[in-house]
């Protein structure tokens, strides 16, 4: 289940990273071409609130997002319905940076599931009902 402190922890980070390293690379500019330095900061600050955002975006189509492994199945289910996926198709469960984790499917299909306070756990049960379910 997406946690909303997982998505201000990870939006905080992404966004101070993206203001530094926009800042680092509005002051190489500014020397280069010669410009004045006023200009980089309110830059920086309105790109990094537009990736911001578009964050704030894409949590509201997660934060309904619920998960569950049930009787060989990992169960989706969002406002738009429910998805069952046979854990025999899931090849490979992979962590991500974002607290995420990547499902590889056997037709080559990758699923998210993001915002998860604990994805090392959600990782290790999915591959245990995948060894229990074979």
């Amino acid at each position: 289940m997406p946690t909303r402190a997982v998505f201000v922890r990870r939006s905080l980070m992404t966004g101070a990273l993206t203001f530094g390293m926009l800042v680092i690379v509005g002051l190489a500019v500014s020397a280069v071409m010669d410009l004045p330095l006023f200009w980089t900061l309110p830059v920086a600050a309105m790109m990094t609130l537009g990736f911001f955002i578009d964050d704030s975006l894409r949590w509201r189509a997660h934060k309904y997002d619920r998960w569950e492994i049930a009787e060989g199945h990992l169960l989706h289910a969002d406002l738009e319905g429910t998805l069952t996926i046979p854990l025999a198709e899931i090849d490979e469960v992979m962590t991500r940076l974002g607290n995420r984790v990547i499902l590889q499917l056997s037709s080559g299909q990758r699923i998210a599931l993001r915002y998860l306070p604990f994805p090392e756990h959600a990782a290790r049960d999915i591959r245990a009902r995948m060894r229990d379910a074979a």
